[in-house]
């Protein structure tokens, strides 16, 4: 068929263009939708049989006549008027206004509201001509939305109050007191993953006054790993009570303690005490571990710094584990000793490659000549730039000292 050839109506096409009245009948009476046609005072001159109903009409010849005074509140109804009439008076429609609608009985419905200005064939303003859709269900299920999602708000508030409150304690408690220690220097590095973390360090006191440590991770990773830290803090202060000069003990103390109170996971540990000073400055530092087994020792005499692989030890926090049996590291002035958490070693870039063992020995000996709480700094900001992130991936824990 050429594009230019004018389809011919056929019959029914003919019929439906001479039946406008039907048409208009038949959608009046099928719809679900409430239309309506009011004169200018508002009064209803032809509905919809779905508004009939939900009024409560079985015709809907008898809603002709009446207001939305004879069918709402009068709140409800006074604001109806008063925006046909705003309507009449502009000439400008209200389009898919959302509508609160009051009924008599007290119930609440929604509709989804359009009027607009009618007119004749001459131009002549004569009413309103007005369709409302149910939004009931629609409506009621983006009030509960707003409803969870302010809930969620204030439970996020709350949580970040509550998280904000646990990091400062956290950091009060973490390492809590640092000793003052003659010809000893110490430094370290605390940075949880989030606003608290499963990693920690501590000093306790103990009957020998001796400058006894204890580092910990705890198995995962915020809120949870984070309470296992206030407990095992408590639990390494009331063992450090009764030490006398064998860290083997002390952490197995504090596994006898910790078992069947996590309820999973478990606890790496480290902790150690420092000898008398000798007339030479040296000092032993002996040690022991729970799964945390590998230190580094920078020896000033070589500029090197040693890897030093501790005893067999298993982890804490699991029935039957032990820590491992004590090592004696001999320091002279000069040397520095160095403890950390996997969240060093194990930060990887975007290739997956770990910051690792090797670099990090490298970067203590290029560190050598920095202060020990510098060199803590220094060494972080070179695992972040190897990450390429600004969020970590593990807590990260730097403890170290040096004989002076």
């Amino acid at each position: 068929m050429n594009s230019s050839e004018k389809l011919e109506p056929d019959g029914n096409s003919m019929l439906l263009r001479a039946s406008a009245k039907r048409l208009f009948e038949s959608l009046m009476e099928q719809t679900p939708d409430r239309i309506y046609i009011k004169d200018k005072k508002s009064r209803f001159v032809a509905a919809s049989d779905a508004l009939a109903k939900i009024h409560g009409y079985k015709d809907r010849y008898d809603l002709e006549g009446k207001t939305d005074f004879d069918l709402f509140t009068k709140e409800h109804a006074q604001q109806a008027f008063d925006d046909e009439q705003e309507i009449l008076r502009t000439e400008k429609p209200i389009i898919n206004r959302i509508e609160k609608e009051t009924w008599s009985d007290g119930s609440i419905t929604w509709v989804s509201s359009s009027k607009a200005p009618l007119y004749l064939a001459s131009g002549k303003l004569v009413g309103i001509i007005g369709i409302s859709r149910d939004i009931t269900a629609e409506r009621e299920a983006e009030l509960k939305l707003a409803e969870s999602e302010l809930r969620l708000r204030e439970q996020n508030k709350i949580m970040r109050s509550d998280y904000e409150s646990a990091h400062k304690v956290q950091s009060v408690m973490i390492p809590g007191r640092v000793p003052q220690v003659n010809h000893v220097d110490i430094g370290y590095l605390w940075k949880p993953m989030s606003s608290v973390g499963g990693d920690m360090i501590s000093f306790p006191r103990n009957p020998s006054n001796c400058l006894l440590f204890f580092m910990g991770d705890v198995c995962g990773h915020g809120v949870t790993a984070a309470f296992y830290t206030v407990l095992i803090k408590y639990l390494t202060a009331h063992s450090a009570e009764v030490y006398a000069g064998n860290p083997q003990d002390f952490l197995n103390s504090v596994n006898n303690e910790l078992c069947g109170r996590m309820s999973a996971g478990f606890v790496t540990g480290l902790a150690g005490h420092f000898g008398a000073r000798q007339k030479d400055g040296s000092r032993k530092l002996v040690l022991a571990h729970a799964g945390h087994r590998q230190v580094l020792v920078y020896r000033r005499k070589t500029r090197k710094c040693e890897l030093i692989e501790l005893p067999g030890g298993t982890v804490m926090g699991i029935p039957g584990s032990n820590a491992s049996k004590p090592k004696a590291v001999e320091l002279k002035t000069g040397d520095r000793f160095y403890a950390f958490t996997d969240g060093i070693v194990e930060a990887s870039d975007p290739d997956g490659e770990e910051f690792g063992m090797e670099r990090l020995i490298r970067c203590f000996e290029e560190l050598s000549e920095t202060s020990v709480a510098e060199t803590h700094r220094k060494i972080y900001d070179l695992v972040a730039r190897h990450t390429e992130s600004d969020s970590q991936q593990d807590d990260i824990t730097l403890l170290g000292f040096e004989l002076t």
